[in-house]
């Protein structure tokens, strides 16, 4: 696989140039840190869901578990001529039978990786990744800014499942937690293998007397990966 070199700009202006200029090919980089976000088609991750929702106001609590299936289902070029990959998505029916479950895609390049999910396009990864690193994650699309940040790079973690020899980790932030709300977000990758964990947590609290802090409402969504194919 083709290895490229970047130079000539700063981290802080990755996806400003990118939006001023086609990618240049001819640059060529050695960086290894691309392979957190593979791109071979074939490639297969199945991850346990588990989405746990809750509001004590109209006292409702609901769990929601399943299994989900994700190919790298071939390459094409997307609306703008650039080289994406198509994200197939599978759940279980009552039969036990993968059914598609939606479409999405995703694009890497020598600058950054990004995803394209329910209709939304995310800034995912920066490249070459370093610790401390930060950028907007909704640069491309109409959300609000949100601060994405990479926490550690290189690093081994150990899940139920497996043992990985270098991962990164990104933390995504809506804004600054208080008393009130909470939202955070994290997402783990592994080398060649991609994202392996995911927890989005949207919190509201209740002030019920300090120190005491009661949840009253909100939702926590993980996603951890139990098998792979490459």
């Amino acid at each position: 696989m083709k290895k490229y070199l970047i130079f000539g700009f700063t981290f802080t202006c990755i996806w400003f140039l990118s939006a001023c200029k086609k990618e240049d090919k001819s640059l060529k980089i050695d960086d290894s840190t691309l392979a957190y976000f593979p791109i071979d088609s074939g490639l297969t991750r199945y991850y346990q869901i588990d989405s746990v929702y809750w509001d004590d106001f109209a006292q409702i609590r609901d769990t929601i578990s399943y299994e989900l299936k994700e190919v790298i289902a071939g390459s094409f070029f997307d609306l703008t001529g650039r080289w994406a990959q198509r994200i197939e998505s599978f759940k279980k029916n009552q039969q036990d039978q993968w059914i598609i479950y939606q479409v999405g895609s995703s694009h890497r390049n020598n600058q950054w990786a990004e995803s394209v999910e329910n209709n939304i396009r995310i800034l995912k990864l920066v490249f070459p990744a370093v610790s401390g690193i930060s950028w907007n994650g909704n640069i491309y699309n109409t959300q609000n800014p949100q601060k994405f940040e990479y926490l550690t790079v290189g690093v081994p973690d150990t899940t139920d499942f497996f043992v990985f020899n270098e991962t990164i980790k990104v933390q995504e932030d809506d804004e600054p937690s208080n008393n009130i709300y909470d939202l955070y977000g994290e997402e783990k990758y592994a080398k060649n293998i991609g994202l392996y964990y995911r927890i989005i947590s949207d919190l509201e609290f209740n002030p019920s007397g300090m120190p005491t802090i009661d949840t009253i409402a909100g939702y926590i969504y993980t996603e951890k990966l139990i098998a792979y194919t490459p």
